[in-house]
């Protein structure tokens, strides 16, 4: 493996560096640190930020970088779209890229007609989606889900219970597993739907219903969903009716490589050691103390290892390969990662202000390390349960090991 930059992408990386910093201002809020976990992932104002953002990266020729050419993608190598990611990630900026969760899905298994519905809208930033695939018994063994879809004319009507779907109240659409045949084996049987959350008014259709899920820090970052007799027209089936599961894993081999991981970590750790070069303990600087330098040089060798192995996975991507254990290995150190050392060991080293909320005056960048070090708790049960999954990819997938 081979991670150098020849000078074509070390110009390149330089070219979306400037652009960046002469073009993305969080103006204070926060929502990409963790995610969907991320701070200010529910505020208005700073998703119209993102939104303004996004319209300069459309209008750049970037938002689509990582699409092919044939959906209107730019022909851009791999090597710099990984380059672009990263910048982007260690700006702490948005992602620069429409939702790859489901964009990947449209592409492969979605007919003409929906594709030419839905992916010039994705491309111009003018649609959200979110996530309809867990429920209240069917999380990690996704599978078991048991909303139901039932053909009727030139629709399905959809009952069942959705949740933890990210930002559905939030979103525009809703890409959902559904079961059609009651009787086939479980990964048989489902169905992939796409399902209109709000018209242009913010109306909900009839027989859809969303309810809050908070945080610990009281912000709304999920929701149920009730669907009772919802009606959807069949052209939104995306592949094949019965056969969404194969469909689905599609959209779950976009979700798990977490490649910019690693780099946003570096990016915050950079931050928060510049604000640890004016900060002093008892009127002692705060780098003065050896035991807090070994901490911090340690936790930068860990996020370097998950870059390099961040950097595996764009290398085989690059080489035309596909990385299945490789890109679990990855999204699975990341997440280890940011929940057991990257914040935790932000948070001790300042001592008891690392206990500190946001919103509080006296904490380092207003509460920024300790409300991220109660959130990264939750790391590991989301996003199809990287920290309770990944092991097992990687055995079965990449050891060749027994279920």
């Amino acid at each position: 493996m081979d991670f150098r930059e020849d000078p074509q992408d070390q110009a390149f990386r330089t070219q979306v560096r400037d652009f960046i910093t002469k073009n993305w201002d969080d103006k204070g809020f926060d929502g990409h640190s963790m995610a969907v976990r991320s701070w200010d992932f529910d505020m208005q104002e700073s998703r119209e930020n993102d939104k303004e953002f996004v319209k300069k990266l459309v209008d750049k020729g970037w938002y689509t970088m990582t699409w092919p050419k044939e959906f209107g993608g730019g022909d851009y190598p791999i090597s710099q779209q990984f380059i672009y990611k990263e910048e982007l990630a260690y700006a702490n900026a948005p992602n620069g890229s429409p939702q790859s969760n489901i964009t990947g899905a449209l592409m492969f298994h979605a007919s003409d007609e929906v594709k030419d519905e839905f992916l010039p809208r994705m491309a111009n930033g003018d649609i959200e989606w979110a996530q309809g695939f867990s429920e209240p018994n069917a999380g990690t063994d996704l599978a078991s889900l048991q909303t139901r879809a039932v053909e009727d004319g030139d629709d399905f009507v959809i009952t069942g219970q959705k949740i933890w779907s990210s930002g559905a109240h939030l979103a525009d659409w809703y890409h959902v597993l559904v079961r059609t045949d009651p009787e086939a084996p479980k990964h048989r049987g489902i169905t992939y739907l796409l399902v209109n959350l709000k018209d242009e008014e913010g109306t909900r259709p009839d027989g859809l219903t969303l309810r809050p899920l908070y945080d610990m820090m009281g912000r709304w970052r999920w929701c149920e969903v009730f669907m009772d007799g919802l009606r959807v027209p069949k052209k939104y089936v995306l592949g094949e009716v019965n056969r969404g599961w194969y469909a689905a894993m599609t959209t779950l081999n976009f979700e798990r490589t977490g490649t910019e991981g690693p780099v946003r970590h570096i990016g915050i750790l950079e931050r928060f050691i510049d604000m640890l070069k004016e900060a002093t303990f008892n009127g002692e600087p705060v780098l003065s103390d050896p035991m807090v330098r070994h901490k911090l040089a340690d936790l930068r060798v860990t996020i370097e290892a998950d870059r390099q192995l961040a950097n595996r996975v764009a290398w085989m991507q690059a080489r035309g390969d596909v990385p299945q254990h490789e890109g679990a290995i990855s999204g699975y150190r990341n997440q280890v990662t940011a929940k057991l050392h990257f914040w935790p060991t932000l948070a001790k080293i300042i001592g008891d202000y690392g206990i500190l909320n946001r919103g509080e005056g006296r904490a380092p960048h207003n509460g920024y390390y300790g409300a991220y070090n109660a959130i990264s708790l939750s790391l590991g049960f989301g996003g199809g349960g990287g920290i309770l999954l990944g092991p097992n990819i990687i055995a079965q997938r990449g050891l060749g090991l027994p279920r």
